[in-house]
């Protein structure tokens, strides 16, 4: 499949133009209840990394392989807490320091004894 030049800028200015949309997701373990709560820029290529993961049968965190190699793919569950914009104006270190509050302020809600 060719591109053509023109084509090919079209498509890099668009990529450049979407809102980013980050926040804070779960992973958690059906099998015992443990969980790993995190934030992320990007949602939506977190989730494509996660799916990937799960097709390809790989564990997508050091941190819970242990219990991949016991429980398998097929009892983790991703789902996203809270999502965000970037705003216009706002810094990649801003947008990932607002990020780091929210995960906080979500993990304030949940068993810390069940956390990966």
């Amino acid at each position: 499949m060719v591109i053509d030049k023109e084509r090919k800028k079209e498509i890099l200015s668009e990529y450049k133009q979407r809102k980013t949309t980050g926040g804070v997701y779960k992973i958690t373990n059906t099998a015992n209840g443990k969980y790993m709560l995190k934030a992320e820029v990007d949602l939506q290529s977190f989730q494509n990394r996660f799916n990937f993961s799960m097709r390809i049968n790989s564990c997508l965190h050091p941190i819970m392989q242990k219990d991949y190699n016991e429980f398998g793919a097929g009892v983790f569950v991703l789902e996203f807490l809270e999502e965000v914009e970037k705003k216009d104006n706002e810094s990649n270190s801003g947008f990932r320091d607002r990020l780091k509050r929210l995960e906080e302020v979500w993990a304030e809600k949940f068993d810390r004894e069940q956390s990966y």
